[in-house]
């Protein structure tokens, strides 16, 4: 049976049906296929409330913004200090659940990526700090609660904070890709 793009992309009639939805078995490829590279601040928070081991959760931001607030227990690393050389000190064993500022940006994307070209495996928690503050989870910092304690593995890897030692960035600027 041929098929012609054209008819589905005019969206004058049918919006929500004007592309012919997937057949079920596509659908579960790519839903499962998101799934094996996002998360998001509910599920991160609910296993590390539970305790689970396994993952580190990484601030890739500049260290102002990790500095100024992050999400209780979470790792400095930096995506900007990122380097196949810095990255070998990781534990392969490990998952990576990076995360920046919000949806509009990149950097827990970009940590992701890095990470992934390392073949370390990782995952982006989609809606970064932003979405986290939403969902009325713990952060620290001059904008949140407690100082942080062990990294959001719980005692998993090895606790050290990387990629220290970031410039200030001026005022009224994110500090995570600029």
């Amino acid at each position: 049976m041929s098929h012609d793009p054209w008819t589905e992309m005019s969206d004058e009639e049918h919006r929500v049906l004007g592309f012919r939805a997937a057949e079920p078995h596509e659908a579960l490829a790519h839903f499962t296929g998101r799934l094996r590279f996002e998360t998001d601040p509910y599920d991160v928070n609910a296993d590390v409330v539970a305790g689970l081991s396994g993952f580190i959760v990484l601030d890739v931001r500049r260290r102002p913004a990790y500095d100024a607030e992050r999400i209780d227990g979470a790792v400095h690393f930096s995506h900007h200090d990122m380097t196949p050389q810095s990255l070998a000190a990781l534990d392969p064993a490990l998952v990576y659940i990076t995360y920046g500022w919000g949806p509009g940006c990149n950097g827990g994307t970009r940590g992701a990526a890095k990470l992934s070209a390392a073949g370390l495996r990782a995952k982006e928690m989609i809606g970064g700090l932003e979405y986290w503050k939403r969902g009325g989870y713990p952060t620290t910092g001059a904008g949140g609660g407690a100082e942080a304690g062990t990294p959001a593995g719980r005692g998993t890897g090895t606790g050290s904070e990387t990629g220290s030692g970031a410039a200030a960035r001026p005022a009224g600027r994110n500090g995570c890709c600029i």
